[in-house]
């Protein structure tokens, strides 16, 4: 496994002031060989002035081109608000669907977590619909993710081997609730091509909420339609993250392992196919030497083989705040923020390739970024 090219998406260190942090990335590989990629866009990580690029590029990362630029998104309602993440799923040949999560800024003092009760503003779900490729969003379809607190989409529009569609999100807490958090991992599911949405799975919830299981990234498996799903862990009594975890479901999303650990040690992390039960995991390795790094498992992630991991991304940044010590739940969600580079997504783009983006920078300044992996 090597890494046969890379580059930027999005010079940070040339862009508009309210454009010079990138963060959020995702890929998605078209059915005409197209490779969108997305990114939130800000002054900073955590500002109020966030909305969402998506960027595409038909040779493999070597040229982007911008398609769309957000700036609509930030109003709902007469509400200003910000888009915090883009997950972009092609359903059916030239038919897009963007998962996307929005958070209200309609006072831009509030931070995105509340620093007292960490809990988070408010927020909206939602489904954009595209059918020329991503340069025009028109059709917003809001999805209803009550009763549950503190939800958003972590994830792309998943179709099951059965035909239903799964929307993934995950739960925290509302701004104004003094209470500990209850974090946990959903599917949502639809059997009318997302017209509706009426059923939720429960995917990963530690009994006493001890381990957090965030930011659920999924996969199927191409012959069997079998679910793994990879988590950033935490371990909130030892004040400290801990391995990536994985779970496996049923092709139809309705029953789960309980999550086990992976070795990787990792937060974000994206499991990619690369044939039978071949996964490809790119992960945020946060601790000394820190960057983003790609690992293979031969047995549907059961096993890793570390021995042949490589590094696909270095960070000139040097070890980060919160790295490998314990760090309350107020000081890491501040470490989130200052963060220099991270959340990696990925797709497969031919037999032997696949296009991975994150987003890493020093400063102020965080580019979006890609790298190409011949496996």
């Amino acid at each position: 496994m090597e890494v046969v090219g890379s580059g930027v998406i999005w010079d940070a260190r040339t862009a508009p002031v309210n454009e010079r942090s990138a963060s959020a990335t995702s890929a998605v590989r078209l059915a005409d060989g197209t490779v969108l990629a997305t990114c939130r866009l800000g002054t900073d990580r955590e500002g109020p002035d966030g909305h969402t690029a998506v960027f595409a590029s038909v040779d493999g990362g070597d040229r982007w081109e911008l398609r769309y630029l957000s700036l609509a998104e930030r109003e709902w309602d007469g509400w200003p608000g910000e888009t915090r993440g883009w997950y972009i799923a092609e359903l059916t040949p030239g038919a897009l669907s963007a998962s996307v999560m929005w958070t209200d800024r309609s006072d831009p003092s509030q931070p995105w977590v509340d620093p007292v009760t960490q809990g988070l503003l408010g927020m909206r779900a939602y489904h954009l619909i595209s059918t020329d490729g991503g340069r025009s969003w028109p059709e917003r379809r809001r999805i209803d993710l009550s009763p549950h607190p503190g939800a958003s989409p972590t994830g792309p529009i998943l179709r099951l081997s059965d035909g239903v569609l799964a929307q993934p999100f995950e739960t925290w807490k509302d701004r104004d609730d003094p209470a500990p958090g209850r974090p946990a991992a959903w599917l949502k599911l639809s059997s009318d091509e997302g017209l509706t949405w009426p059923t939720d799975v429960l995917v990963a919830r530690h009994p006493t909420d001890s381990v957090f299981y965030w930011d659920q990234r999924l996969e199927r498996h191409p012959t069997d339609g079998r679910l793994v799903n990879m988590f950033w862990t935490r371990d909130d009594p030892a004040a400290q993250d801990i391995d990536v975890h994985v779970a496996w479901g049923t092709p139809d999303g309705l029953t789960w392992t309980v999550p086990v650990g992976s070795g990787l040690p990792g937060q974000h992390c994206q499991p990619i196919s690369l044939g039978g039960d071949r996964l490809l995991a790119v992960y945020s390795h946060r601790n000394d030497p820190p960057g983003i790094r790609a690992a293979l498992s031969e047995d549907f992630g059961r096993t890793w083989d570390r021995t042949s991991e490589i590094v696909v991304w270095a960070s000139d940044a040097g070890v980060e705040l919160g790295a490998g010590r314990p760090r309350s739940q107020d000081e890491y969600w501040n470490d989130m923020g200052a963060w220099q580079f991270g959340h990696p997504r990925g797709t497969r783009i031919s037999d032997e390739e696949v296009l991975v983006t994150f987003y890493g920078g020093t400063g102020v300044s965080r580019s979006a970024r890609w790298a190409r992996l011949r496996v």
